[in-house]
């Protein structure tokens, strides 16, 4: 009989059914087609083509009987209720700025950001256990770990305050101009390094364009986008080196000079916002902004049929879009942000440039990580990690494309000049990746570690016992961030060494610090492993010392030495606290005789702290003694794509009560997981 012949149901019988309308408006529903109720409103009478099983009660009451006991907390209380276990966590971190009195900030920073990195650091050593459980919200509070760390300039990327450094007569900008020889310096660091990445034009155009600013003629003059273009990238190649605050002030310039086209879409406006990303936050924005200019203007889309455009104007929309992509992909990657570009939008032919192709290809994986990895809920951390892996394996499949693009492997040594300089952003960028997509099972391990230690049975017994009962595959991962960090720190230390232009990029000093803090929360939770990381810690330092003074490199440097003095006073690094109060340059410690890095088996440790033997305190055969040899280490392998630790039967019966774990994998939100946890209560 079908649904329209239904007949009306005696009266006090219960309606197996109920339309939508009756549903939603939550009241009886007679079960015909259309219904009563339907008849009545003259409404459509829909019914669900699926039905909905609801468990017994005896089924309720087995599941409850089945599931284990939470465990209460650490206060004595009894936890409260909860919708679930991961959504209790913070998402992120957040902290509030006031500019000035009538001027407040507040900004943002994702799971995968620096920032929620160091508010897990800033956490675990400031939080009491035992303490009772606060309650949790949405997102974290970061300004009390900014004020300790001394990095509330950089998370709100205020400026320097420059004014006492600047040149005579800088404050009067219509009556100043740059020296030409100081441009033409400025405009051939550009060209040797952050011009790779915005190839927008031939190099010989930038060099005409600059020749033809400081010579015109009645009939050449530069147009004001061009002009601006050529400015700003002699602002962004001054910042690295010492005639730092002329870039301030090209920036000023161009920045006041723009702001009658706030509302124009053209190319160069787009290369021109591109070009302004300096710091953190405003390097957001104006990435937004050229984002949607560049939606506006169709680059997303290939110039149309019939179009006059010459083959020259079709690469310059393309390499826009393309560097666009570029940088915006990794830097809402690094920050943690919702990016606003997709390649589900878009229609365009790639670049002909072979290193912009391949950073787009990078960058495709990217954006796996980010969706995949910190953008959807997982089953299990075992099917996070099989994520991750497959993940790794798209990365490794790069290295064939750099050996196209620049004739090199991942393992080829340090090159000079310019191809160093593509060599490095390569290197750090697809290390990083790496790192942010295990990242999160090195922070999963840490919060287990500290429950362990922190729960009222612990004793001395399973502590000891408590690296065998982690995971072999969990523990994979874990190295598998820590290689990354480690090859990172290797890379940028000895390339910063050898060639000058790598060591006048700025934004290196956010990889340096990145690496150095996930070393920093290994040992933070396991101080045996402090003697094998600290070298690293004291390398990186070493770096950053030697490279322009003045934010962010300051506060990196900084912030690290709070956490190590924090941790124990011992492991602060030496030549920061020397009574000079400079860092010594490369060339300075051959005489001195120092050692390569600060040498931990030298230096008061704690007494339960034993140094073991590991060949990542050995300096290598022949170096000389120089702060700038790096602890060694075996070759380390990323992970490959076959199969995991153990037999996949093994993995495939691995559960996570076999761990002792109360906790449903099923419920996780990765980024609720990742962020800070405000209490004890609300971890597990």
């Amino acid at each position: 009989m079908s649904m329209s012949e239904a007949s009306e149901p005696q009266a006090g019988w219960r309606i197996p059914r109920a339309c939508q309308e009756c549903r939603k408006r939550k009241i009886k529903c007679s079960g015909l087609n259309p219904c009563t109720t339907c008849q009545l409103r003259n409404t459509p009478c829909i019914y669900r083509d699926y039905i909905r099983h609801r468990r017994k009660k005896t089924e309720y009451e087995k599941s409850r009987s089945r599931s284990p006991v939470r465990r209460a907390s650490p206060s004595g209380l009894p936890p409260g209720p909860r919708a679930s276990a991961m959504n209790d966590f913070p998402k992120s971190v957040s902290a509030t700025h006031m500019a000035s009195p009538s001027c407040q900030m507040q900004l943002y920073y994702g799971p995968s950001s620096h920032f929620s990195l160091m508010q897990h650091i800033y956490r675990d050593l400031i939080s009491n256990p035992t303490a009772p459980p606060e309650p949790s919200g949405g997102v974290e509070e970061a300004g009390a770990g900014l004020d300790l760390f001394s990095f509330r300039r950089i998370f709100f990327g205020t400026p320097d305050p420059l004014d006492g450094n600047r040149p005579p007569g800088m404050g009067d900008i219509s009556m100043m101009f740059l020296p030409y020889d100081l441009a033409k310096l400025f405009m051939s660091r550009y060209l040797s390094g952050l011009y790779h990445m915005l190839p927008h034009r031939p190099k010989a155009y930038y060099e005409q364009c600059l020749e033809r600013m400081y010579n015109p003629c009645a009939t050449e003059s530069l147009d004001p986008f061009s002009q601006a273009i050529i400015l700003i990238a002699m602002a962004c190649a001054a910042i690295g080196t010492d005639h730092f605050a002329w870039g301030d002030v090209l920036f000023e310039r161009v920045k006041a000079s723009m702001v009658i086209f706030d509302d124009v879409v053209n190319l160069q406006l787009i290369q021109i916002s591109l070009l302004m990303i300096s710091r953190p936050n405003s390097a957001f924005l104006h990435l937004g902004s050229a984002s949607r200019k560049a939606l506006s203007a169709g680059l997303h889309k290939d110039v149309p049929h019939g179009a006059e455009k010459t083959p020259e104007s079709i690469e310059e929309r393309r390499v826009t879009f393309w560097s666009l992509y570029i940088y915006e992909t990794w830097f809402c990657f690094h920050t943690g942000r919702p990016s606003s570009l997709s390649l589900k939008d878009v229609a365009i032919e790639h670049a002909q440039d072979p290193f912009l192709r391949l950073l787009v290809e990078l960058c495709k994986t990217i954006t796996r990580s980010t969706e995949e990895i910190y953008g959807q809920r997982h089953e299990s951390l075992l099917h996070m990690w099989r994520v991750a892996r497959s993940i790794a394996h798209d990365l490794r499949g790069h290295e064939s494309l750099l050996k196209q693009s620049l004739g090199f492997g991942l393992d080829a040594g340090i090159q000079e000049g310019s191809l160093g300089v593509q060599q490095t952003i390569f290197t750090t960028l697809f290390n990083h990746t790496f790192l942010l997509t295990f990242r999160p099972f090195l922070i999963f391990r840490g919060h287990w570690r500290r429950n362990k230690k922190a729960a009222p049975n612990n004793n001395s017994t399973e502590s000891k016992d408590q690296q065998a009962e982690t995971p072999s595959w969990l523990n994979e991962a874990c190295s598998y961030a820590i290689t990354a960090a480690q090859k990172t720190l290797q890379h940028l230390c000895e390339a910063s060494r050898e060639n000058d232009l790598v060591r006048q990029l700025r934004y290196h000093g956010y990889f340096l610090g990145s690496s150095s803090f996930t070393l920093i929360y290994e040992f933070l939770h396991d101080a045996s492993l402090a003697p094998v990381y600290l070298p690293w810690v004291y390398a990186s330092l070493q770096t950053l010392s030697i490279m322009r003074a003045g934010d962010p490199i300051a506060s990196s440097i900084s912030a690290i030495q709070t956490v190590l003095r924090r941790m124990n006073p011992s492991y602060e690094w030496p030549p920061y606290t020397s009574s000079s109060g400079r860092q010594p340059r490369p060339s300075e410690p051959a005489a001195m005789g120092q050692p390569a890095v600060p040498n931990t088996a030298q230096r008061p440790l704690p007494n339960d702290l034993t140094i073991p033997h590991d060949p990542s305190m050995i300096i290598r055969p022949g170096a000389s003694a120089s702060p700038w040899n790096l602890p060694q280490f075996e070759t380390m392998g990323m992970p490959d794509t076959g199969g995991s630790v153990g037999s996949s039967e093994d993995l495939l019966d691995f559960t996570q009560s076999d761990m002792g774990w109360d906790f449903d994998f099923s419920t996780m939100d990765l980024e609720a997981f990742l962020s800070v946890y405000p209490s004890e209560d609300a971890l597990f």
